[in-house]
């Protein structure tokens, strides 16, 4: 069954990832996790391949709905138009998986959508708006993106639970009692590590209490749970929630953890974590751990239990809030609200009223400095030009409105298939990166208009930087200098049709 909600006072953002016991549930855990972030300011909907009962419940908690896509491979043509129904120019999406390949993500874009993908592998080229790879130790050349694409790496932009954020904010003391273990690696963990540790961990003397948690989707549980019947020390915790995962880790000095999300999540809390990478696509993250210190090798394990306990612990945490300082959700919302406005922007011709409107904004002192002829226009010669170039056939006049509001003005010059561009950006827009959604979406209004423009080109000064890169995410190439502007930059869109 499908839901659909419709909540007109909020963006809505799609968010498709996959999870079940076989591939387990990382994806689906930390689009939760993002969910969780945006909740409040957008309407969160959640498009998943045949969730099993337990895991559809999970996300319907979390999210404003959920659609229920029948199962299909990445191979069938079918794949690649999942979304087609549910997706429109003012609906964001959010892709977390690795059958998403670039031209997935090109169908999206193409319906007009601000996408955003999760990633932690860059196996393949992006166009999405955004990637976001939580990973530390990611270099911006690893990636092959569109030059739009937006690129956030690192953990200052961890996708923390609610719980998680609050305790990277708060002091972090060693917990009281006997040193109690958390022991976690993945919710399916479908190679049954889980089992394996726990037995090795009865080796280790300084270990008093361990808590093993497992999820939904952990297929060995009949096994496991036979195991602990007569090991006391040992507690066995099932699909628990947010606040309860995170009450454990507090009580907990130590963790043993998959190179994950999770991991994350206890360094958030703060402690000594220990960490096994459970799945190819953790190498990175296994890396970026072990080399910064926030986490060490399972393998070490023994020989740091049987150091004192304090000082390993308080050095831990000090580091781990270097890098954790619960404060990802901000930087993330701020994200998708540039993206809500982009996905706002709607083109529409300029008429004989929007005539003071141009005049302000043609007089603004910044739009003045960055002009070819930087003089004080009068509202007599604003007219006449405004009146002559609404009548002008060569000529193409826009409004581009975010929100319902007018944000910018582009203008199109039209000779023999060449149409030159200019545009400005109102005051009150302006650094709110805008500039290339903008030339994008008002080329193709003038496309829709104009099918036969076969070459866009727009002169820009080279100190205004703001402009060239606008030109430079919305596709355009730089080519040979204008002989009458020889100092602007020239940019070119050749065969826009097919751009």
């Amino acid at each position: 069954m499908t839901e659909r909600y419709t909540h007109k006072d909020k963006p809505r953002i799609i968010f498709r990832a996959d999870g079940d016991s076989r591939i387990g549930l990382g994806h689906v855990v930390r689009s939760l996790a993002l969910v969780q972030m945006l909740g409040r300011e957008f309407e969160c909907v959640f498009a998943i391949q045949a969730p099993a009962p337990e895991l559809q419940e999970q996300i319907k908690d979390a999210c404003d709905g959920v659609i229920t896509l029948p199962a299909c491979a990445p191979d069938e043509e079918r794949f690649m138009h999942e979304l087609d129904a549910y997706i429109a120019p003012d609906v964001l999406v959010v892709l977390d998986g690795y059958n998403f390949t670039t031209a997935y993500q090109k169908n999206i874009k193409s319906k007009g959508c601000p996408l955003v993908c999760i990633d932690d592998v860059h196996a393949f080229p992006f166009v999405a708006d955004v990637v976001l790879n939580q990973a530390g130790g990611v270099d911006a050349d690893a990636y092959k993106a569109a030059p739009y694409t937006k690129l956030l790496l690192g953990p200052q932009y961890a996708l923390l639970r609610r719980p998680f954020l609050e305790a990277a904010r708060e002091p972090r003391a060693v917990p009281p009692g006997e040193t109690r273990v958390f022991l976690n690696l993945g919710g399916a963990d479908p190679q049954n590590r889980t089992l394996r540790v726990a037995r090795e961990l009865e080796a280790f003397s300084p270990v008093g209490k361990v808590e093993l948690v497992v999820g939904s989707a952990y297929r060995h549980l009949p096994e496991l749970q036979e195991w602990l019947q007569d090991k006391p020390a040992y507690k066995l915790h099932q699909n628990l929630d947010a606040e309860a995962m995170c009450r454990l880790m507090r009580s907990c000095a130590v963790a043993i953890t998959s190179a994950s999300g999770v991991a994350y999540e206890y360094a958030a809390v703060g402690g000594l974590l220990f960490v096994l990478q459970t799945a190819e696509n953790q190498a990175g993250l296994y890396r970026f751990l072990t080399r910064t210190g926030l986490a060490k090798a399972y393998e070490i394990l023994p020989q740091e239990l049987s150091r004192e306990l304090t000082a390993s612990f308080q050095q831990a945490v000090g580091l781990q809030r270097q890098f954790f300082d619960g404060k990802s959700d901000e930087r993330l919302r701020e994200v998708f609200q540039v993206l809500a406005l982009m996905a706002s922007v709607t083109i529409r011709e300029v008429t004989i009223h929007d005539l003071m409107l141009l005049f302000d904004w043609a007089n603004d002192p910044e739009v003045r400095k960055q002009s070819f002829n930087p003089d004080p226009i009068l509202l007599e010669s604003h007219t006449r030009w405004l009146k002559a170039k609404l009548e002008d056939e060569r000529a193409m006049l826009y409004i581009a409105e975010a929100d319902g509001v007018p944000a910018a003005h582009i203008r199109f010059e039209l000779e023999n298939g060449t149409a030159t561009i200019s545009y400005l950006i109102g005051p009150a827009f302006r650094g709110r990166s805008l500039g290339h959604v903008v030339l994008q979406k008002g080329v193709a209004a003038l496309l829709r208009h104009r099918p036969e423009v076969r070459l866009v080109e727009g002169l820009v000064q080279k100190e205004n930087l703001a402009s060239v890169r606008a030109f430079e995410k919305a596709g355009f190439r730089r080519g040979m200098p204008d002989p009458q502007h020889p100092k602007a930059y020239r940019f070119l869109m050749e065969e826009p049709q097919k751009q």
